[in-house]
């Protein structure tokens, strides 16, 4: 599967963020290189209020240097 390190890293801060969360906004900083090999996505919850979740993310690479980092907000469901 070919998918591009914006996709995977979408794909991770969602899954955090919970299902039916609406992305309303999403920042991600690529290292030099980060194309190719295998990727390690990590994701975790910054810090949520009643209405919006904040979560982080990274990329790496089997080595453990970094391919990308992310921040995103989220409107939690039903807000």
């Amino acid at each position: 599967m070919d998918t591009s390190l914006s996709a995977r890293m979408e794909a991770a801060l969602r899954e955090v963020a919970g299902e039916g969360a609406a992305l309303t906004s999403l920042t991600i900083d690529f290292a030099s290189g980060a194309e190719g090999g295998a990727i390690e996505p990590r994701a975790w919850i910054e810090r949520a209020t009643r209405s919006l979740v904040f979560a982080q993310g990274e990329l790496r690479r089997p080595n453990g240097s970094l391919a990308a980092s992310a921040s995103a907000v989220f409107r939690r469901a039903g807000d």
